[in-house]
């Protein structure tokens, strides 16, 4: 099982719109600490001209993007079909597991 596996999970099982979890909620649903990276708004938004990392396919796999507000140490995560994907966004939206 991946890291983020979980978040994806806990995620699919939400019936809102938007979710909004602290860092420690994720790291409690995670069952770890989040990496020092995490309190940059790049780790949790795809960059399309980089190699997606493991916790944003977890966050697609589940049908959410990811708005992160960094000094509250909070994560809103969208669903896609609510949100209004950016063409960047959109090129992301189909992620499929490496091998699959």
């Amino acid at each position: 099982m991946a890291k983020y596996d979980p978040l994806a999970s806990f995620l699919r099982r939400q019936k809102r719109i938007e979710v909004d979890l602290t860092f420690r909620d994720i790291e409690r649903i995670v069952g770890g600490i989040l990496p020092k990276a995490a309190v940059v708004n790049g780790w949790w938004r795809a960059d399309p001209s980089r190699p997606l990392m493991p916790q944003h396919v977890a966050f697609a796999k589940a049908g959410f993007v990811a708005e992160p507000r960094i000094q509250a140490e909070t994560v809103r995560f969208v669903r896609v079909a609510a949100a209004a994907p950016s063409p960047d966004e959109r090129a992301h939206a189909d992620v499929r597991e490496p091998g699959k």
